[in-house]
């Protein structure tokens, strides 16, 4: 057993899973088979635990590789740091943000294609913005999905603030022990953010996997509905040949499955103008705060500078 070199903390909806699927390919790394396989959502997270843990998720690796974990959840739990910090202080941490407005709106179109989302959007940004229930939303646990979709509606904005809550991160880790990314420089130079990569986990330059410049993940439409989900989960004998399958290998299909069922959107919904100012303006606060923190500067910054 030994602890994770790296770890993926987030942002969700910020090309996290394309890089677990960068690295997962490389000879010198080690990764579970499925990306979000939570380990410091919970208290359960001791050294006993992840010794239990890494038996399953990191059975066919070696100490010589690097071990990581890309989950995204880890910068939308409030206590996550904490956490991670307590069992593994030396670990280093990756985080990838992409334009907070672009992230929070991704984020409630995907609300939609689970089947969890329903009201318009211009309700909940209203009732989301609100003193009260902004304070709620961000120390509110988060939902798991053990027994399928369950609603994220709460965190479409709280989970956009990056200085928020890499704030809470250095307040534990040492600056040098994260890095972070952006969605649009991965974009726009896939070669050369994952060479930042590879070197802050300590690995050389160079590696280019397979799927090195294609996004995955888009949102998009679902090509099974969620109800029919449900139906072939409720299916006995189907559910019990998929409960005969090892973990990890479930893991790894249900990724998979997850993968091939987003059906990109020819011309995708855009988000309304009056929406998009009043979600800027939000947004700018915090990027005064992100600012503040020693990280590069978001490639975004300036669409918010002038509402500051």
């Amino acid at each position: 057993m030994k602890d994770l070199d790296f770890l993926i903390i987030g942002a969700q909806k910020c090309a996290t899973t394309t890089l677990f699927e960068y690295l997962r390919g490389h000879p010198d790394i080690a990764m579970p088979l499925e990306k979000e396989v939570p380990f410091f959502c919970d208290d359960n997270c001791s050294s006993e635990d992840w010794s239990e843990f890494s038996a399953r998720n990191f059975a066919d690796a070696n100490t010589r590789q690097l071990w990581g974990k890309a989950t995204p959840q880890y910068m939308s739990d409030p206590g996550a740091a904490e956490r991670i910090h307590a069992l593994m202080p030396d670990t280093k941490l990756v985080a990838i943000l992409r334009d907070p407005v672009e992230r929070s709106w991704s984020h409630y179109r995907m609300g939609q294609r689970r089947e969890t989302e329903n009201r318009d959007f211009a309700v909940v940004i209203d009732e989301l913005l609100a003193s009260d229930r902004l304070e709620k939303s961000r120390t509110m646990a988060l939902p798991m999905h053990e027994e399928g979709y369950q609603p994220e509606g709460d965190f479409y904005v709280a989970w956009s603030e990056y200085g928020r809550i890499l704030s809470e991160f250095l307040n534990r880790f040492n600056p040098q022990q994260l890095l972070v990314l952006y969605t649009e420089d991965l974009e726009s130079d896939p070669e050369g953010t994952l060479d930042r990569l590879l070197s802050f986990i300590g690995l050389q330059p160079g590696y280019r996997p397979a799927t090195l410049g294609k996004r995955l993940h888009r949102g998009g439409s679902n090509r099974v509905s969620p109800a029919l989900r449900r139906w072939l989960r409720e299916r006995r004998a189907i559910y019990w040949f998929w409960q005969m399958l090892p973990d990890v290998r479930r893991g790894r299909m249900r990724f998979q499955y997850e993968q091939w069922n987003v059906r990109e959107l020819v011309a995708p919904a855009q988000l309304p103008d009056d929406l998009m100012q009043q979600l800027l303006q939000h947004f700018s606060q915090d990027l005064v705060r992100l600012q503040a923190l020693p990280v590069p500067a978001p490639p975004w910054a300036n669409r918010y500078i002038d509402l500051v």
